[in-house]
């Protein structure tokens, strides 16, 4: 049994209601709850993984740490950052990552 969290309703201007039925449309969806949830769902990944790499890119957290925050690997994060191309690991990101997977 799949549980549901907090009920939130939204109001959407016609233009984002067109852009949504088309896609549903195009895409065969019938469940438009479940759709706008995956929607929701790609696009706080996405935002988080925004707010991380400028947090690691302000040194303000190791990228060991905002892969943790997100829930992937070490790997994955690195590879998000490469996609934003950012690259931060130097030997300070190696210290706290070392400190951070001890404790």
């Amino acid at each position: 049994m799949i549980e549901m969290g907090d009920v939130l309703s939204v109001r959407m201007d016609k233009e984002l209601e067109k852009r949504l039925a088309f896609l549903m449309d195009r895409r065969k969806i019938v469940d438009k709850s479940s759709y706008v949830r995956q929607l929701i769902d790609r696009s706080l990944s996405e935002d988080l993984l925004d707010y991380l790499a400028e947090e690691v890119t302000a040194k303000r957290i190791s990228l060991w740490k905002a892969a943790s925050i997100a829930g992937t690997s070490l790997r994955v994060m690195m590879s998000e950052l490469a996609k934003r191309n950012i690259s931060v690991y130097d030997e300070q990101s190696l210290t706290e990552d070392l400190i951070f997977s001890e404790g």
